[in-house]
């Protein structure tokens, strides 16, 4: 089964919002066994609705359209899927009770605006909204079914998951379905990551590669559709197979899971808590961490000790040592981790400091130096690494995520040895 995203509004033509609609429509429908074969966007705007609805209808089995379903005058999206159709608009029963059931919900009356969402192209079948004021709807245009969802995220997640996705399965040849390996890596460029994986496809047929990049971090995706026979989805496991033979080194996770989340993995897997001090990455590692759900079972602190007289009064790091290294040592990074676990009581302790740039490096520092330190009850050990970039965001949050993988490959190390 084939499928196009349709994606609508001005904001989206001019770049004042990121169409991530499309995305997610997409990976939704892949999982599936559904193959998405285009993605489109379209302003608001009625002749140019109507040419991409009718350039769609017919080339694929399913297209599902989101945004244009409000009150106002520029919500255009109904009205041009009547027309495409050569239907008229009907005030459509269950459209209108979903809209009323909204806002007796909120104890208020329906304005007059709204009433517009009530009326829906002839023949459509309506998807009521409880979520929010625009119903859905279903109308087929030369064979293809168009699925018109709202544009506000909540409403639109909402209603694929417990309408359209529903729907699309039961259209489904039995046994489709999609096998796919999401591989995260980091270390490596994406040129270098292309390189590696290079041929795969044309060594395991029906098996398909892409890539998403994700700076600093690349994700490779193994996938297949596969129906009753199981030979497609050999291949694909077999390829995945090899993907991650030749990616070795470089791999944070097998599951597509973030950097965060493999340290997250790690941590509980080891039993092991972990407070962060940072000075460079100024609380991105912390932010990182706590993007994880759960992670106050594990993350003890996060301390953005930026200036020297904080390393000292928060960390405990001595005045010597700041005084005789320098802020962006090894010697200092090791105190600092040292303090976190101290202060905190946490079983690892990291940290960082550098100069992330543009300006501030020397000879001996340049920009895009970093020092990293971890701190055990085993020891402190200190890492130096030198980013070739200037810029100054995309250096700490490299800083981060490097920080982060010596975690990461720490953690599972001393979890083998335990074990």
């Amino acid at each position: 089964m084939r499928a196009m995203v349709i994606t609508t509004g001005e904001e989206i033509l001019k770049g004042e919002v990121v169409d991530s609609h499309a995305s997610w429509i997409s990976e939704r429908l892949c999982e599936l066994g559904v193959e998405v074969v285009r993605h489109l966007s379209v302003g608001d705007n009625l002749v140019s609705l109507k040419e991409v609805f009718s350039r769609v209808a017919g080339e694929c089995e399913v297209a599902v359209v989101t945004g244009g379903l409000g009150p106002t005058e520029d919500d255009l999206t109904t009205r041009a899927a009547a027309e495409s159709a050569g239907v008229p608009l009907v005030e459509d029963p269950v459209a209108a009770a979903s809209v009323a059931a909204y806002f007796k919900g909120r104890h208020v009356a329906v304005p007059a605006s709204n009433l517009k969402q009530a009326r829906l192209p002839k023949g459509a079948t309506c998807i009521p909204n409880p979520v929010g004021t625009a119903p859905a709807f279903c109308l087929e245009l030369s064979g293809t079914r168009f699925w018109f969802l709202p544009g506000v995220p909540r409403e639109m997640r909402f209603l694929m998951n417990e309408s359209v996705v529903p729907a699309i399965v039961g259209l489904q040849p039995r046994g489709s379905r999609l096998v796919k390996t999401a591989i995260t890596t980091f270390g490596l460029p994406e040129s270098v990551v292309g390189e590696r994986i290079a041929g795969i496809e044309s060594g395991f047929p029906g098996v398909h590669v892409g890539y998403r990049a994700s700076f600093p971090v690349i994700e490779v995706k193994i996938w297949a559709f596969a129906q009753e026979d199981a030979g497609v989805a050999k291949r694909q496991e077999a390829a995945s197979a090899e993907a991650l033979k030749r990616l070795e080194g470089y791999v944070v996770s097998e599951a597509g899971d973030s950097m965060a989340e493999a340290v997250a993995t790690a941590l509980c897997g080891a039993g092991q808590s972990l407070a962060v001090a940072e000075s460079c990455t100024g609380g991105l590692i912390g932010n990182l961490l706590t993007d994880v759900p759960g992670s106050s079972d594990w993350f003890l602190l996060s301390a953005v000790t930026y200036a020297n007289s904080a390393k000292e009064a928060v960390l405990g790091v001595s005045a010597e040592t700041l005084e005789a290294c320098g802020a962006v040592s090894g010697e200092t990074v090791g105190e600092m981790a040292q303090g976190a676990r101290r202060v905190s009581g946490a079983d690892i302790g990291i940290a960082t400091s550098g100069i992330a740039g543009p300006t501030g490096g020397t000879d001996e520092k340049p920009v895009g130096t970093v020092w990293i330190g971890i701190s055990t009850e085993g020891g402190t050990e200190t890492h130096r690494f030198v980013s070739p970039l200037k810029d100054r965001h995309q250096n700490k949050r490299i800083f981060a995520f490097k920080a982060l993988d010596l975690l990461r490959r720490k953690v599972k190390v001393g979890d083998r040895e335990n074990g």
